[in-house]
């Protein structure tokens, strides 16, 4: 039994590679916008554009500056982070959100209160 069933299954991958590869072939073959030129020959057409533009902008790049400026970002990045209190800014933030959250309860209790009152 396990004879016929790997033989199935290998006409079975076969046959769905048949029909894949007949699948392909009629998408090789489209021309979506009509154009005259196959799709596939415009999306290589592009790609081959897009990668020799990008060839030629990684060439005309000074990877020395790039890589400098890089750095100092970072090292006045690391220098940002140093110079502010993490801990104080916590708490100010902490406390800020208690004031927000307050602020919200007061500002309807308010509203209710106004409601009541035109009544």
């Amino acid at each position: 039994m396990t004879t016929l069933k790997r033989k199935l299954t290998e006409v079975a991958v076969d046959s769905f590679t048949d029909y894949l590869k007949e699948k392909f072939e009629n998408l090789k073959q489209l021309d979506l916008d009509k154009d005259g030129q196959r799709d596939v020959d415009q999306v290589m057409e592009i790609l081959t554009r897009c990668g020799h533009l990008t060839k030629d902008a990684l060439e005309a790049t000074d990877l020395p500056s790039l890589a400098g400026g890089l750095e100092q970002m970072v090292n006045g990045a690391a220098a940002a982070g140093k110079a502010v209190d993490a801990e104080k800014l916590r708490a100010a933030a902490t406390e800020l959100a208690r004031a927000f959250k307050k602020l919200a309860i007061l500002a309807h209790l308010g509203i209710v209160e106004l409601k009541e009152q035109q009544k």
